[in-house]
């Protein structure tokens, strides 16, 4: 049950605006002239529960336009003041009690409860509006308003929402959701596609040249140098066409093992040129200091060749 407080009165200077505002209170009292002097705006129910608001699906076209005027296009949720202008020449309700916000007319006391606030508001006197704060929650579905308004006589208030506002923060984070997906797919199709032409680039009689080392190594124990180096030969001219691929120096395994069958087979200059060659490749990269250590020593055997 409704029970009234000490009332908070408040005087607008913006009542004094001349045509506007009495144009403003012309739209408030429902085309009713505006009593002259200026007007104030009383506080009333301070304390009294909170009432829903009834008719509002009827006023969805003035809902609209306050949450157009507030910068809201697609609704929210936001706290106004409320102006409660008793309506006697209501044919329903002689005790009809208008709720209007920013000048738009959103709908009714409920019944129950329009008989004590009607009191109320005339109890203020001549020139006097009663105001109360409200709670207006709209939202746009395909098209259509829904709408609930609320007065806060309890005085509690809730954070302004933005309809508009939250949708395009929701739209911008799944943007950025679908973007970073699809950029780890773009990076997974690069990266297999890499992983790919490496494979080929680095394939030798059906294999990876890697998966050879075995064979190698089984070559060199049998003594079958001639072999091994013509293996290796192939396997180093893959590993390097691979390498070219990501910008980078071959694996040193095979030019070390070729330089070495090489040198077993008394070619101590062919073992040098191969040590050489692959420095060259390396360009302003750093050579393996497994590499270096080899080279020096070929160079040496050499004759000291720089």
């Amino acid at each position: 049950m409704l029970k009234e407080k000490p009332r908070y009165v408040h005087r607008l200077d913006s009542i004094h605006q001349g045509g506007i505002v009495a144009g403003f209170l012309t739209r408030l009292l429902g085309g009713a002239e505006p009593s002259a002097g200026p007007q104030r705006e009383v506080t009333i129910g301070a304390g009294w529960s909170d009432i829903e608001v009834e008719g509002e699906a009827y006023r969805r076209a003035e809902v609209s336009r306050v949450f157009m005027g507030i910068g809201l296009p697609e609704g929210g949720v936001t706290m106004q003041q409320a102006h409660l202008v008793p309506e006697p020449g209501n044919q329903y309700d002689r005790n009809a009690v208008k709720v209007v916000i920013r000048g738009e007319h959103v709908g009714y006391v409920p019944a129950d409860y329009a008989a004590r606030v009607a009191a109320a508001c005339r109890g203020l006197g001549r020139g006097a509006v009663a105001v109360a704060p409200a709670r207006v929650w709209a939202r746009v579905d395909d098209g259509t308003w829904r709408v609930r308004v609320t007065i806060a006589f309890q005085g509690t208030s809730e954070d302004e929402q933005d309809y508009a506002g939250q949708r395009r923060e929701i739209e911008a984070r799944e943007a950025q959701k679908a973007a970073a997906s699809a950029q780890k797919v773009s990076d997974r199709q690069a990266r297999d596609a890499v992983k790919a032409a490496r494979r080929e680039a680095g394939t030798v009689r059906g294999e990876y040249w890697a998966n050879w080392k075995p064979s190698i190594a089984e070559l060199k124990r049998q003594q079958r140098l001639e072999e091994a180096r013509d293996f290796l030969v192939e396997c180093r001219a893959a590993a390097s066409r691979e390498a070219a691929l990501i910008d980078v120096p071959a694996d040193p395994w095979l030019t070390e093992q070729l330089a070495a069958v090489t040198r077993r087979l008394g070619d101590r200059v062919g073992e040098l040129a191969i040590l050489e060659a692959y420095v060259s490749e390396c360009g302003n990269r750093d050579v393996p200091d497994s590499v270096v250590a080899k080279l020096a020593k070929a160079r040496f055997a050499n004759g000291g060749r720089a």
